[in-house]
């Protein structure tokens, strides 16, 4: 498309198609008439179905494209799906995506509740990006333009505070358990892996000779197989010591029970873990032992533990985060060095606490 041109009078668009010319123009000045003449010549160019689009079908279009690059077991197609049915289809979803003005959006990020509370300052982040995206998605089909403005998080949103456990939390945590999936717990406590995460190892991707677990995939909440989180999740961790230790301990353990699985956390009868049942006997151990938090909130105090004694970028590398994240890795691996030296740390962290729990000199003796 040619640019418009202002002739003291009008707004012109000409554009010549099959050795025709043709003009679009508009008589209102300014800004709005520009748009007008531009929206004249779309509706030609593109057919009638330019600006014509709801939020409900250019958000269908959008989730779509997600699921073709992403996969519909994603967890961004997940999220945005969700994001989509219960915040935004229920307030704009019926109107043409061209007819949404950015106070309409804003005050849709503004009302938007959880079931029992306020959305946390991190869901509505998400909130506002996913809108965006469905906006340049719907600016990309000639539906609608980009905002002319921003959107802001509102005043006094709920900023959810990450739980970490405290010393004697801890202490109790490692007191030793009979459930299930207790060895996990005390594995993401000392390598601050996601839950998913420790749940999709095999034992394939264990290498005792180098002290490691390479993380390749996750088992998420509907108990499907993922690439992880995202593209920082494949890396590889060191587990020289305490991991070492429990990894050996559990193997040896689903031995004993009969269990021919590759996967290491599994469940008692031997296929991939369940989020589900290790959420409960998450919930059975916090209420024995008064601990705080949720599963992740190991992750969270393994990082919170970590964060005096061990470089920030030693950090990211192990938790997969992005450089520019604020972490306290990129996709690549740390060093030889770099994994002894995080294991020697992380064993002086935790190892008082740990030494008779994991009964170690036994486990480093084991064959496995």
């Amino acid at each position: 498309m040619n640019s418009p041109r202002w002739d003291g009078r009008r707004w012109i668009v000409q554009e010549q198609k099959d050795g025709k010319r043709h003009t679009f123009t508009s008589s209102v000045p300014g800004a709005k008439g520009r748009k007008e003449a531009i929206k004249k010549y779309e509706k030609w160019y593109f057919g009638e179905a330019s600006g014509e689009k709801s939020v409900n079908t250019v958000s269908r279009e959008f989730l779509d494209d997600v699921k073709a690059r992403r996969g519909e077991d994603s967890e961004a197609f997940t999220q945005y799906e969700r994001y989509i049915r219960l915040y935004i289809a229920p307030v704009v979803g019926q109107k043409k995506i061209c007819k949404v003005t950015l106070r309409e959006w804003q005050s849709l990020i503004n009302e938007a509740r959880g079931r029992n509370k306020p959305l946390s300052e991190k869901s509505l982040k998400s909130l506002r990006g996913i809108i965006m995206q469905i906006i340049r998605f719907g600016y990309e089909d000639y539906q609608c333009d980009l905002l002319r403005g921003k959107l802001y998080i509102p005043k006094g949103h709920f900023k959810k505070e990450k739980e970490v456990l405290q010393k004697n939390d801890v202490r109790r945590l490692l007191e030793p358990s009979e459930l299930w999936y207790y060895n996990l717990f005390v594995f993401l406590l000392v390598t601050g892996m996601r839950p998913g995460e420790a749940l999709g190892l095999r034992l394939s991707d264990i290498d005792f000779n180098s002290s490691s677990v390479t993380i390749r995939r996750a088992v998420n909440a509907r108990g499907q197989i993922t690439d992880g989180k995202n593209e920082n999740a494949r890396r590889m961790i060191p587990i020289d010591g305490l991991a070492s230790s429990i990894l050996r301990k559990t193997i040896r353990r689903n031995q004993e029970k009969n269990l021919r699985t590759e996967w290491i956390f599994c469940s008692p009868d031997g296929s991939k873990g369940n989020q589900s049942t290790m959420r409960n006997h998450w919930k059975i151990l916090k209420d024995e032992r008064q601990l705080p938090g949720t599963v992740y909130s190991l992750r969270h105090t393994f990082i919170t533990m970590m964060k005096n004694v061990m470089p920030e970028q030693m950090i990211k590398d192990i938790c997969g985060h992005s450089i520019s994240m604020d972490t306290f890795g990129t996709y690549g691996h740390i060093t030889d060095n770099e994994s002894r030296e995080a294991a020697q740390i992380i064993n002086l962290t935790f190892g008082q606490n740990l030494d008779a729990l994991l009964d170690a000199d036994e486990s480093a003796n084991d064959g496995h």
